[in-house]
């Protein structure tokens, strides 16, 4: 079957390996991934025994926090990870625009949290950050295969 119509499905998979769709479901899948491996998260951040509560937030109003923020790890030693969770094919780079939105995150957040706490921004990615003059946004960054290393 020949034409316009038919579907190659040889190369189906290298056809939509780049599309936002795809990206879209792959990023969505990697998040569902950490959900599953909280764990393992916490052993990578060095905290498997310490008590924590885990949370999302997707804001009402986009003036509430300045973004949605993918999983909110409380611990009992009063410090909060705000964990951005990002599929990427290669190292995360921060450009200075997202720099300052987590900058500006973590100032909208501290409010609302007890005074003691410290707030950390973390990346949970693929491959691992780049390191750049914006990188240092992060205090933590775990990776794909920290997930799986229980």
């Amino acid at each position: 079957m020949e034409g316009k119509d038919s579907l190659n499905l040889d190369n189906m998979g290298l056809e939509n390996l780049d599309t936002p769709k795809s990206n879209a479901w792959r990023g969505l899948a990697f998040e569902n991934v950490c959900f599953n491996h909280i764990a393992e998260i916490k052993n990578a951040l060095g905290i498997k025994n310490v008590a924590t509560q885990q949370t999302l937030l997707s804001p009402q109003r986009e003036d509430t926090v300045n973004s949605q923020i993918d999983l909110i790890i409380e611990r009992k030693d009063n410090i909060i990870n705000l964990c951005e969770i990002k599929f990427y094919s290669d190292d995360y780079t921060v450009s200075k625009e997202y720099y300052r939105r987590l900058l500006q995150r973590i100032k909208n957040i501290q409010p609302l949290v007890n005074k003691k706490c410290a707030v950390r921004n973390t990346l949970i990615t693929t491959f691992g950050l780049k390191k750049n003059e914006y990188s240092s946004a992060f205090s933590d960054v775990i990776v794909l295969d920290d997930l799986f290393s229980l």
